[in-house]
């Protein structure tokens, strides 16, 4: 039953893949300035989502730049 084995093994190494992914998916999202209740409440786009935005605001502020009305990408005024 070999066919059966390497099924199971692709099966078990899937399992411990997505665990370590939603590990690394609770660690991001309790590094971002939330309440942990609502990072507890965040699924992985949310997480991710709100780390590019989060990451853009800090480059924003640290480059001194005010920051663009809009959407990111849109039109920016003067």
């Amino acid at each position: 039953s070999t066919p059966e084995l390497r099924k199971e093994r692709s099966r078990d190494a899937a399992r411990c893949r997505r665990s370590r992914e939603t590990e690394v998916f609770y660690q991001l999202a309790h590094t971002l300035p939330f309440a942990r209740g609502v990072s507890a409440h965040l699924d992985k786009a949310s997480i991710m989502r709100l780390t590019i935005s989060y990451l853009r605001v800090h480059r924003l502020l640290a480059a001194g730049e005010p920051p663009a009305a809009g959407p990111p990408g849109g039109p920016q005024t003067p």
